[in-house]
């Protein structure tokens, strides 16, 4: 994520982790058969999924838009 200037686009994989790791862990716990190691590796695999998709994502689109740019100004 070094070509991402914004500080909101670097923030957002964050909350959109966390958000994710919340309510992934809620519905875990909430099933009768949840135990704590479950718990923490399914909360370990929602948190670092959904970070590296979500800048992965956000990598595609600011790239896209810099080719777009970089297209218009020829």
């Amino acid at each position: 994520m070094n070509d991402i200037d914004s500080p909101v686009l670097r923030l957002i994989p964050y909350l959109a982790a966390f958000t994710v790791t919340i309510f992934v862990t809620l519905a875990v716990i909430g099933s009768n058969e949840s135990n704590l190691p479950i718990t923490l590796v399914t909360a370990a695999i929602a948190y670092f999924g959904t970070y590296f998709l979500t800048r992965f994502v956000i990598g595609l689109v600011v790239r896209g838009s810099r080719d777009e740019r970089g297209k218009d100004l020829e």
